[in-house]
């Protein structure tokens, strides 16, 4: 009785499958247009390209999902042309991406290719900004992967090329807006201040008027004046104050991190090491690399890789003492300066950044990439000529890990036992 019950839960789900790709099938062949038809001819006007077209949250939706799970995004995408609703250009553009990620299965490229074509003849009714923005430019990159698996490398570059360039221009257009928002912001700042100094020359003016009237009075004003000049000056000196204090800390802070920077690290290096070596102290330098990061970028993009540089940043910064300075001195380099720290401490110091991002990285799911570091350290006891070599011995040992394998520490004193033995 159980097998028997088995198979036929196996047929009537077998028997669903194929009636589903048979309807699927079947619109696809006869019907695909009868939507899309509809809503042309009841959208026939052609849009401002200028204008951004609103989207149905439902697709959006339907979009998000055809990326994850082809057969139910089928099943939703029939019922919900059944509703029969007008749609624009620009949602017209998606489902035919939906379509197209539908598609996506071996041995139905050219379904694929189809759907996106027709998406991108939308692209004349569809405002440029819009067409630029990741959901829209994503029809390229689809594109230039199925024509990759194709074996035709031409199509499939001049797709990524069209892809990147609108990936840049979503980028300029997001630049520029913030821009806008800035130079709108010092207009409303720069507005204040001039009514601010009308308004101080209306009262001087008021003090010169009423002077004539009386010399005591004008005494009086005159000390007024005195008193609201300096309160101005100081409001300004205190403001200009502030602006160079803020600079000073721009100019020694990674933006990215908000970790110091390489002007601030090697600043900080010469003090730290000058101080060692005049108390007969233990000083560490140690140097961290993202393993694999350019691959990372190329395969993910820069945005998560600058996420992963963040994360990173703050696991190391969370393995450091109190006492210990942490900077980012490079693209997905780092370094730290391990005062009173012999080699021992230091790559103890090492090991449990290195274990601490491995762990936490991967819980972190950059989609199931593994992340490590490579790290090499040097101690003030072994290079003591400057610290700018003792930061390139330290150099010299994490890319000693990274010849040894990568996801592991390193240090300089043990790569010359080594050399000498």
């Amino acid at each position: 009785m159980t097998i028997r019950f088995w198979q036929l839960k196996l047929i009537t789900f077998y028997s669903m499958l194929m009636f589903i790709n048979t309807l699927a099938y079947a619109d696809e062949i006869s019907g695909q247009q009868q939507v899309f038809d509809k809503a042309n001819r009841l959208y026939a006007s052609e849009q401002d390209a200028t204008e951004v077209l609103p989207i149905n949250v439902e697709i959006l939706s339907l979009k998000n999902l055809s990326e994850h799970d082809r057969l139910t995004a089928q099943v939703k995408l029939l019922a919900f042309q059944e509703l029969g609703l007008v749609l624009n250009h620009a949602e017209q553009y998606i489902l035919h991406l939906i379509r197209a990620n539908i598609a996506n299965i071996p041995g139905q490229e050219y379904k694929v290719i189809n759907w996106l074509n027709k998406a991108i003849k939308l692209e004349a009714f569809i405002a440029k900004k819009q067409l630029d923005e990741p959901l829209f430019a994503s029809a390229y990159l689809t594109l230039a992967n199925v024509y990759h698996s194709q074996g035709e490398e031409k199509k499939a570059f001049d797709s990524k090329e069209q892809y990147i360039s609108k990936y840049f221009a979503h980028l300029e257009q997001q630049k520029s807006l913030r821009i806008k928002r800035l130079n709108a912001k010092y207009d409303i700042e720069k507005r204040d201040e001039e009514n601010e100094l009308l308004s101080q020359n209306n009262k001087i003016k008021q003090y010169a008027l009423e002077h004539a009237e009386s010399e005591r009075n004008q005494q009086n004003r005159n000390i007024a004046i005195f008193i609201a000049a300096a309160i101005v000056l100081f409001l300004l000196l205190l403001r200009q104050f502030k602006i160079h204090k803020a600079l000073i800390v721009l100019a020694k802070t990674d933006s990215l991190t908000q970790l110091p920077n390489r002007r601030s690290f090697f600043g900080n290096g010469h003090i730290y090491m000058e101080q060692a070596l005049r108390d007969d102290k233990e000083l560490s330098v140690l140097m961290l690399d993202i393993d694999h990061f350019k691959s990372i970028n190329d395969e993910f993009g820069h945005d998560i890789g600058d996420q992963l540089i963040c994360h990173i940043a703050a696991l190391a910064g969370e393995t450091m003492r109190s006492r210990d300075f942490l900077a980012r001195i490079g693209g997905e380099e780092f370094a730290a300066i391990l005062p009173d720290a012999n080699i021992e401490q230091a790559r103890a110091i090492a090991e449990r950044m290195r274990e601490k991002i491995q762990d936490e990285c991967y819980q972190a799911k950059y989609k199931h990439t593994p992340i490590s570091v490579s790290i090499g350290l040097a101690s003030i006891k072994v290079v003591n000529d400057n610290f700018d070599s003792l930061l390139h011995a330290a150099d010299m040992a994490m890319y000693q890990a990274k010849a040894n394998g990568r996801n592991q520490v390193c240090s300089y004193c043990t790569e010359k036992k080594e050399k000498a033995d």
